[in-house]
């Protein structure tokens, strides 16, 4: 069966949404720094659990934005506001233990996300709020088989997270070995830690909600 005819989808449509999401889910990010620290520090197995809860964190705040509480969540300024402070002091938060770590392995600084905690902090991310309510006006609203249009885009996200997280950690976890030479992990960390502090900035200044 032609799968245009479930999800109402033409070719062109899903060479676009495929587009999308290679372009969000593979550009540097909060949730591909975490992936790629994580292998650097702690080796590819342990950015399992990460990029699983990126996949479903972000899969499901899509599928509340299909069925329209995302936008409940966007027109409240309070509620918005909440969840977007939350989500920068969470990241500046993950960015001091970061910079803390100065050996491999180090559990007693800093700690692999468990699948949960990943899935947390999308809910967490008002631009994935924002990305999730935008991707569902466009490619599931008015759909014909909305059930099967909605599982075929969340699936789409879904894998791209994981498997765009799971290049990241492959990535850090290849520099392991280099990176137990001398003190490279302690400035490597720190370096990363920057980076999270001022993807953390970011966020919070473009993409502030208001409260009227």
């Amino acid at each position: 069966m032609d799968p245009a005819l479930l999800t109402g989808l033409s070719a062109a449509q899903f060479a676009a949404l495929l587009s999308l999401m290679a372009v969000g889910a593979f550009t540097p990010g909060p949730n591909t720094t975490i992936a790629a620290v994580t292998g650097a520090n702690f080796g590819l197995r342990a950015t399992l659990p990460h990029c699983v809860g990126v996949a479903f964190g972000f899969a499901s705040i899509l599928a509340l934005c299909a069925a329209g509480i995302g936008a409940l969540v966007l027109a409240s300024p309070a509620l918005a506001l909440l969840v977007h402070a939350a989500g920068v002091l969470y990241l500046l938060w993950l960015a001091l233990k970061l910079a803390r770590s100065a050996v491999l392995s180090d559990k007693q600084v800093l700690r692999p996300l468990s699948m949960w905690q990943s899935a947390v902090l999308q809910y967490a991310n008002i631009k994935a709020w924002m990305l999730a309510l935008a991707t569902a006006a466009s490619y599931m609203a008015g759909a014909q088989s909305p059930v099967h249009r909605a599982v075929l885009v969340c699936a789409v996200f879904g894998v791209f997270g994981f498997v765009s997280n799971g290049v990241y950690g492959v990535i850090g976890a290849a520099l392991r070995q280099w990176l137990q030479v001398g003190h490279r992990i302690r400035w490597f960390n720190r370096a990363m830690g920057l980076a999270l502090a001022l993807t953390a900035l970011w966020i919070a200044l473009a993409g502030r909600p208001t409260l009227h």
